[in-house]
């Protein structure tokens, strides 16, 4: 019996030590393993820490690119004062923006845009009027195939982490589509500056103060620009881009846009503009010339986004108002909108936006304008091929519904816009009277249907 035990006890012995290798060896091997899992794991940091700055380095060094095409259909009717209405059942246009963005260093960034905006099948329109074939409105219009520089400028910004950061740009933007603007072409966010007043294209300079009144969101903007350069008659006999017997007067314009308060639901807005040596008409000859006098003109304009935050239909609605006048005070020996005396007219625009109940991310818009007799914005840019209705001499009624098909990067919209006038309809001739005569346009009827790709 006492072998059988001292067997037993020695083969207890034998496996207590077996198995105390076991685990000497498993803990060396998990030791091991955990070696190999830490190194792994400081390699891996090592490749993203080095991957992130090849990111950095390639979205440096490269140019990002950006698409906005859009394809539409549109019906166009005119009623015209004594003389039969005209329509064009089936106009198409296609409008191609290719946009590119740089941004080296943090506060530097490169931004421009080319464009086509053209008719199917159409050809280019003709360009017997020097003031119509300018700059404002080059990529804004249907014409022809031919890519136009839509937008091209630098932005710097410094001073970043002060209460009251600088940012300074210069070069050719479009200045359209701008605040309350942005509803009625399916953009979710604005251009600047406000729609209201100024819808064109433009070439200037701008400083940009933040917080410049210490309330959320403000800021200021002070841009110096040129609207007409008398060189469009050039001699190149030894002095190159100068004036041969050209009387007319270089166009230039102060402008300084603002938001004045801005926490995400309330964003008032407001700007002013002066132009000097604008266009009029001269007595002696009768035609239209630059340096005819100085233009004035100012909005305030507010927007509401979300009306009531306990309903889901209110909190997704958005409304907005705004009101703007413009000023002509002609030199003497010229008329500016047919008269020798300083003339002021007004406009009220207000719209609401809310969900269409029937689509995600589906809204219907409706707007109003009204504009006095001498109502007359800088709005020639406004993608409206009938005309700008935010320039209405008289009332303009409008509706919309934007439609996503397929999320932001595939969308629709169908707009009708109705535009009664009093007075001229302010599409090319804001040097003439107001008042209507024979063969113009007493209101103007335009459907638009569009499908518009972006990425």
């Amino acid at each position: 019996m006492k072998k059988i035990l001292l067997s037993i006890a020695t083969l207890g012995a034998l496996t207590s030590n077996i198995y105390a290798d076991e685990i000497s060896d498993l803990k060396a091997q998990v030791e091991a393993l955990s070696k190999k899992v830490k190194k792994l794991e400081k390699n891996q940091k090592r490749t993203k820490k080095t991957l992130n700055k090849v990111k950095a380095h390639d979205a440096n060094d490269n140019i990002k690119w950006d698409i906005d095409f859009r394809t539409a259909y549109q019906y166009l009717n005119y009623d015209r004062k004594n003389a039969p209405s005209i329509d064009n059942s089936s106009l198409f246009t296609n409008r191609l923006w290719l946009g590119m963005a740089s941004s080296p260093l943090s506060g530097l960034v490169f931004k421009g845009q080319v464009a086509v905006y053209s008719t199917w099948g159409g050809n280019a329109l003709p360009q017997n009027d020097p003031f119509q074939n300018v700059n404002w409105r080059a990529s804004s219009k249907p014409d022809d195939i031919t890519f136009k520089l839509r937008q091209a400028y630098f932005i710097y910004t410094f001073n970043q982490s002060s209460n009251h950061p600088i940012t300074i740009s210069a070069g050719r933007r479009a200045a359209a589509d701008g605040f309350l603007a942005n509803h009625r072409e399916g953009n979710e966010k604005p251009g600047s500056p406000l729609a209201h007043i100024t819808n064109m294209e433009v070439d200037a300079a701008m400083i940009k103060i933040g917080n410049a009144f210490g309330l959320e969101g403000s800021y200021i903007k002070f841009v110096a620009g040129r609207s007409y350069d008398n060189i469009n008659q050039m001699s190149f006999q030894g002095t190159p881009y100068t004036s041969v017997d050209a009387p007319d007067s270089n166009v230039n314009f102060i402008v300084t846009p603002m938001t004045i308060y801005n926490d995400g639901q309330f964003d008032l807005m407001a700007q002013y503009t002066y132009i000097y040596d604008f266009m009029g008409a001269n007595m002696t000859s009768g035609k239209p010339q630059t340096g005819a006098g100085d233009k004035h003109m100012g909005a305030i304009s507010l927007e509401v986004n979300g009306l009531n935050e306990d309903s889901d239909f209110l909190d997704d609605s958005t409304f907005f108002i705004s009101g703007a006048f413009t000023t002509t005070v002609p030199n003497s020996g010229y008329s500016m909108q047919g008269s020798t005396d300083t003339e002021t007219g007004y406009s009220i625009w207000t719209g609401l936006i809310v969900p269409d109940m029937v689509i995600d991310g589906g809204h219907i818009g409706i707007e109003y304008n009204y504009g006095s007799k001498y109502w007359a914005p800088m709005t020639w840019a406004e993608d409206t091929v009938s005309g700008s209705k935010i320039a209405t001499r008289g009332s303009a009624y409008e509706v919309y519904w934007n439609l996503p098909i397929a999320k932001k990067y595939f969308t629709a919209q169908i707009r009708y816009t109705y535009m009664d006038y009093d007075y001229k309809s302010n599409i090319e001739e804001f040097w003439a009277d107001p008042e209507l005569v024979d063969g113009d346009a007493t209101s103007t009827q335009d459907l638009r249907i569009y499908l518009r790709y972006r990425y």
